[in-house]
C-alpha cells in the first residue's frame, strides 16, 4: 500500500472533515511507531530509514505490507472516530487496529531475526 492509496480509502471507506495534513501527521504516528517497536528490534532494521510522509499523493510504500497493510485504514478510522468524540466507534476501531498491529507484530518478529542483545551482568572472581 502506498501513501496516496491509504488516503484515497479513508476518504472513501471513513468519509471525514480531516484535511491531508491532519492525516499525514496520523500516518506519520503509526509508521514511527512500526518503526521503533517492531523494524529498529531486528537486525535488518538499520537497513531501512525513519518514514516521514509529506506528500499526501506520494506512491511511496508504507512499512507495513499486504496483507497487513489493512492497520493503517483501521488506524485511521480509529483516530477520525477519536477526534469526532465517538466513543463506541473508536473503542471498536482501535479493537480491530490493536489485533491488526498485533498480527503484523508476530508475524514480523517470525520472518526477521532478532537483534542480539547483550546478557545480564555477569560477575566473575571474589567472593562474598
Amino acid at each position: 500500500m502506498t501513501v496516496r492509496e491509504l488516503m484515497d480509502a479513508t476518504e472513501r471507506l471513513y468519509p471525514n472533515q480531516f484535511g491531508a495534513t491532519e492525516k499525514l501527521r496520523w500516518l506519520n504516528e503509526i509508521e514511527q511507531t512500526i518503526y521503533r517497536e517492531i523494524v529498529q528490534t531486528h537486525a535488518d532494521g538499520s537497513d531501512r530509514a525513519m518514514p516521514a510522509h509529506t506528500d499526501p499523493d506520494a506512491e511511496t510504500a508504507l512499512l507495513a505490507e499486504d496483507p497487513y497493510s489493512r492497520l493503517y485504514g483501521l488506524w485511521m478510522d480509529a483516530q477520525i472516530a477519536y477526534y469526532n468524540q465517538e466513543s463506541d466507534a473508536y473503542t471498536a476501531a482501535a479493537a480491530a487496529f490493536n489485533a491488526a498491529y498485533e498480527s503484523y507484530r508476530r508475524q514480523y518478529n517470525r520472518t526477521h531475526m532478532p537483534l542480539r542483545r547483550a546478557g545480564g551482568l555477569r560477575l566473575t572472581g571474589g567472593v562474598l
